[in-house]
């Protein structure tokens, strides 16, 4: 598994650089983290146990709980669509409890997985802001299909969505993967519908 993980970091690598040359720069952020996620996995069994690879971990849930939400905007932006109040809010109430529950309850216990070594949250429960966020971008995405003629969002997120319920841990993160591709797929295609629009 750690060639997947060594695969899905260069993935992520590389969407960062497309989402930096679109001047995306919220998202490249958010992609960036994801690339470390997934590189810190993979290098977790070089790095071995210990307090190094615990320094490196913790950023890897500081980056979850703070900009998972993040993308709400981000996609509301991209969509053309207008950024109401109560996007801020909830973005801002999934921020603070991505902070609650990711960063001040945090608690790494040592785990191996197909030869990986991580650290993980002793005791995990569900990822309330990840999910909320997903399912907006799902809606996000189904009105997009239905208006533009633009799948790639709403088929992402559902992908996000499934991998990330079928319980197995390198679905999760590949479903990460797909959903920023399906992101930037979108923001390719819209941008490309507006510039024949004019």
């Amino acid at each position: 598994m750690t060639l997947v993980f060594w695969l899905m970091a260069a993935g992520m690598l590389a969407a960062g650089a497309y989402a930096a040359s679109l001047r995306i720069w919220p998202l490249t952020v958010i992609i960036l983290a994801l690339c470390w996620d997934n590189a810190i996995i993979a290098a977790g069994a070089l790095v071995g146990a210990g307090d190094l690879l615990i320094g490196l971990s913790v950023p890897r849930y500081v980056a979850h709980g703070l900009l998972t939400p993040l993308l709400i905007p981000i996609v509301f932006w991209i969509a053309g669509l207008r950024l109401r109040a109560w996007v801020w809010i909830l973005t801002a109430a999934l921020v603070a409890l991505g902070a609650y529950t990711e960063i001040f309850h945090l608690n790494l216990v040592l785990k191996e997985y197909g030869g990986t070594l991580r650290y993980a949250h002793a005791a995990a429960s569900p990822p309330i802001p990840s999910i909320v966020t997903v399912l907006v971008l799902i809606g996000v995405g189904a009105l997009l299909w239905r208006r533009a003629g633009v799948p790639w969002l709403c088929l992402g997120a559902l992908a996000m969505f499934g991998s990330a319920g079928s319980g197995v841990f390198w679905l999760g993160n590949a479903g990460e993967l797909v959903l920023i591709g399906s992101i930037l797929a979108t923001a390719t295609v819209l941008r490309s519908k507006q510039a024949r629009a004019r």
